[in-house]
């Protein structure tokens, strides 16, 4: 496998990784508690929805009154930083790519190194964010102190997340190797040959009388 196909592999995992990233902190869907078959309270980042079935679903921001949980609050703010880095990456990666124009050959490869290490960052936040919900979910689910109907279950948010980091790390994984395995070789400064004239010589003509 070339390097520019490996390189292109490793981006459009990144780019999937992203997308998944930015929906699940959208989705209010972390925290799943259900009250019956049909009604159901989901705990997200930004929003808390109650849903009652097919008939009704009303959602509201998080304000003083509704205090958010310890672990949506320090993921919040972990989720946030890894799109702010999974963007600075995609704006660096932009640079350094051969087909845009904007550095010189030389720092190309370190700018592509610096970004396939911000996506690394990102997807290792992620994976810290989510792992930490999920575990408290799970403590959660195996407490035999609380009611049946109050304990908490993992929402969609968190296979997404789950999945974007490790779509992240691979990412940024192969493009880190593509970088550093799959070097073509150095262009060596040829000597420059010298320059021959090609205009036939002039000849001087004597004329005996």
């Amino acid at each position: 496998m070339g390097r520019r196909v490996l390189e292109e592999a490793s981006f459009s995992l990144i780019k999937l990784g992203s997308l998944v990233a930015i929906i699940s902190c959208g989705l209010p869907l972390w925290h799943v508690m259900r009250f019956s078959e049909e009604t159901s309270i989901w705990e997200g980042l930004w929003l808390l929805c109650e849903i009652n079935g097919l008939k009704s679903l009303k959602c509201i921001q998080y304000s003083s009154h509704l205090v958010v949980p310890q672990d949506l609050k320090v993921s919040r703010v972990l989720v946030v930083i890894c799109i702010f880095i999974i963007c600075l990456g995609l704006l660096l990666y932009m640079i350094g790519d051969e087909r845009i124009i904007c550095v010189s050959n030389m720092n190309n490869e370190k700018i592509k190194m610096v970004a396939s290490g911000l996506f690394l960052g990102a997807g290792l936040l992620l994976l810290v964010s989510v792992s930490w919900v999920t575990n408290n979910v799970i403590l959660g689910i195996t407490n035999p102190q609380m009611v049946l109907p109050l304990k908490p279950e993992m929402g969609a948010s968190l296979y997404l997340g789950w999945l974007s980091s490790l779509l992240l790390l691979l990412g940024g994984v192969l493009l880190g190797g593509a970088l550093l395995c799959c070097e073509g070789p150095r262009k060596i400064d040829q000597p420059t040959p010298l320059e021959v004239s090609c205009e036939e010589p002039s000849v001087l003509y004597i004329w005996n009388q």
